[in-house]
């Protein structure tokens, strides 16, 4: 009768918002990737790519930032 499918999360940006302030929020990747799950359709390689890159990015800054305090 209707077509009620939810829309699957593919877009890297939006992911990367979520996925950030989830980790900003204590989550941990296990729960991050359940909270998404939970509210829609989630490609779990996308999803993989952006914390990966996430979890990069903030070990470089982090690295920095104790590099100029030294």
């Amino acid at each position: 009768m209707f077509d009620c499918a939810m829309k699957r999360l593919e877009d890297p940006e939006l992911i990367s918002e979520v996925v950030q302030t989830l980790m900003e929020s204590g989550f941990d990747r296990a729960a991050i990737e359940d909270a998404l799950i939970q509210q829609a359709p989630v490609d779990l390689d996308l999803l993989a790519e952006c914390y990966e890159k996430l979890t990069r990015t903030l070990a470089l800054v982090h690295g920095a930032t104790q590099e100029r305090a030294a």
